[in-house]
């Protein structure tokens, strides 16, 4: 089936979840925002009504997704007019669907499992896409809603989605930062990080033939310790050694 959606808020996960939707033949409906501009802008895309905070929600809307902060869905859900018929659900890995039990019709989740910006929309086919729901009737239209947008759709839990996030978040956000560090480190030495790039693609596209353990490499690994040790007499920044000291000691112990 075809939907209408609302969308309250028009950031990184609502404008790629409009555009997806849009593009598997979903109507736009509105879009709400505290940011009236960033309302516009992505309601334009589609045609679709857009309001601030305090502006009416249309109530033919099939469904609302709440794509807010986490501590912002007791003021999102404040917006649904009462006895919406629209199967109410947030996008947000940690928070559990309890946070809607408040809602008086049917509700869920429809969790993107992807690092998501609004400058660079992406296709979400290959993106798992986590579903939860309090009755069958959102059931059904979530599932269908999550299939017409991907194929991955994944049955999960509150529990579950939250260890799939906080998996996430050693996973990209942790790696990240191990990025950022070792740029930081080759621009003091005046050296391009960019001669990294293909080492670091290498890795990520080892993960699809076998589990991370089984490429795990380097110095640590191999019990290296003089290798180790010139190392940590390289770096000058004590807390950058500390971090390099954590992790090649957890590897060492692994191994």
């Amino acid at each position: 089936m075809k939907y209408k959606i609302t969308f309250i808020g028009s950031g990184n996960v609502a404008t790629n979840l409009a555009y997806v939707c849009d593009k598997a033949g979903h109507t736009i409906n509105q879009v709400i925002s505290r940011n009236e501009q960033s309302a516009k802008e992505l309601a334009s895309k589609f045609g679709a009504y857009y309001g601030t905070v305090g502006s009416e929600i249309y109530t033919d809307a099939d469904v609302i997704i709440m794509c807010v902060s986490d501590s912002a869905y007791a003021e999102a859900m404040s917006l649904v007019p009462g006895g919406s018929k629209a199967v109410l659900c947030h996008t947000s890995g940690p928070v559990s669907i309890d946070v809607l039990s408040s809602y008086t019709g049917e509700s869920g989740v429809l969790y993107p499992l992807q690092s998501l910006r609004k400058e660079e929309v992406k296709d979400l086919m290959q993106v798992p896409i986590m579903v939860e729901w309090n009755g069958s009737r959102s059931k059904d239209i979530l599932l269908d809603l999550a299939d017409s947008i991907s194929n991955i759709v994944r049955e999960v839990s509150s529990e579950d989605r939250g260890k799939y996030h906080l998996a996430a978040v050693f996973a990209n956000n942790f790696t990240n930062l191990m990025y950022v560090l070792s740029e930081q480190y080759l621009v003091e030495q005046g050296l391009d990080f960019k001669n990294l790039l293909p080492i670091i693609q290498e890795t990520a596209l080892r993960l699809k033939q076998g589990a991370p353990d089984q490429w795990q490499t380097g110095p640590a690994k191999r019990k290296d310790m003089e290798v180790i040790t010139k190392h940590m007499a390289m770096l000058d920044n004590p807390e950058l050694r500390a971090i390099y000291k954590q992790l090649s000691d957890f590897i060492l112990n692994q191994a």
